[in-house]
C-alpha cells in the first residue's frame, strides 16, 4: 500500500510546448491600404505610357507592327507596371476581405472580389498580347495578318475589363461602407460608376474597331469613380488602428 502511494506521489513529466516561430505576419489593415494606392498608382503610369504613344484602335495592321517595333522598352515598361499593380491588387484584396466579410454585407464582398479577380485575369490577357504583338514585330518576317488578329484582341479584352470593374467597384463598396472602410458617398457613386462602365462594355465592339471612342469616354468616368474608390478606402485602411 505505501509503494502504492509512494508511486502516485511522483510528478508526472511536463510537456514542454513548442517554441512559436514568429514568421511574416499576415496581411494587415495598413499593407492591404498600401496595396490599394499602389495598385492605383501604377494603374495611372501604365494609361500615361500607353495613352501618349500606342496606335489608336483602328489603327492599320502596319501602324501597329511598326509602334511595336520601335517601342520595345515601353512594353517591358508596361509589363512590370502590370506586376506591380497586380501584386498591389491582390495585397488590397487579402487585408481587406477580412474587413469586408466582417460587416453586414459578405456576399457583397465576395461578389466584389470575384470582378477584382476578372480584373487581374482579364488584365494578364491584356498585356500577354501587347508581349505577343512585341515578339512579332521583332520577327525577320511578321505576319500582319496575326497582328491584326492580336490588336483587335487586345482592344476586345480592353473593354471587357468594364463589366469587372463595375462588380468590383459595386460589390467592395458596398461591402466597404457596411464595414466602416468606405466613404457612405459611394453607396450613389457605385451604382453611377458601374452605369457609366456598363455603356462602355456594351458599347465593346465598336470601342475595339475605332468607330465609337465617345463611349469609351463615358466608360473611363466610371474606370475613374473605381479608382476613387480604391484611393479613398485605401486611405482609410492605411491609418486604420484596428486589430489585425
Amino acid at each position: 500500500m505505501l509503494k502504492t502511494v509512494e508511486m502516485n506521489s511522483v510528478p508526472a513529466p511536463t510537456t514542454i510546448a513548442p517554441a512559436v516561430r514568429h514568421g511574416v505576419g499576415d496581411i494587415g489593415p495598413r499593407l492591404a491600404g498600401a496595396g490599394a494606392l499602389t495598385f492605383v498608382g501604377s494603374v495611372i503610369m501604365q494609361n500615361i505610357i500607353r495613352g501618349g504613344s500606342a496606335p489608336s484602335n483602328g489603327a492599320s495592321s502596319a501602324a501597329v507592327l511598326a509602334y511595336y517595333g520601335d517601342h520595345r522598352g515601353i512594353t517591358m515598361a508596361l509589363v512590370g507596371l502590370f506586376l506591380l499593380s497586380g501584386s498591389g491588387l491582390a495585397a488590397f484584396l487579402g487585408g481587406a476581405m477580412r474587413r469586408l466579410t466582417g460587416g453586414e454585407r459578405p456576399a457583397w464582398a465576395f461578389t466584389g472580389c470575384v470582378g477584382a479577380v476578372g480584373i487581374i485575369v482579364l488584365f494578364s490577357v491584356l498585356v500577354g498580347a501587347e508581349e505577343a504583338l512585341s515578339v512579332l514585330a521583332h520577327r525577320n518576317q511578321p505576319n500582319l495578318g496575326a497582328v491584326e488578329a492580336l490588336w483587335v484582341l487586345h482592344n476586345c479584352v480592353f473593354t471587357l475589363l468594364f463589366p469587372m470593374i463595375a462588380v468590383a467597384l459595386v460589390g467592395l463598396s458596398r461591402a466597404g461602407v457596411a464595414a466602416g472602410i468606405t466613404p457612405r458617398a459611394f453607396q450613389r457613386i457605385a451604382p453611377l460608376g458601374a452605369s457609366l462602365l456598363a455603356v462602355g462594355a456594351l458599347a465593346g465592339p465598336f470601342i475595339a474597331a475605332g468607330d465609337a471612342m465617345a463611349l469609351f469616354a463615358v466608360g473611363a468616368i466610371g474606370f475613374l469613380m473605381w479608382l476613387a474608390f480604391l484611393i479613398t478606402t485605401g486611405l482609410r485602411l492605411t491609418r486604420a488602428t484596428v486589430a489585425r
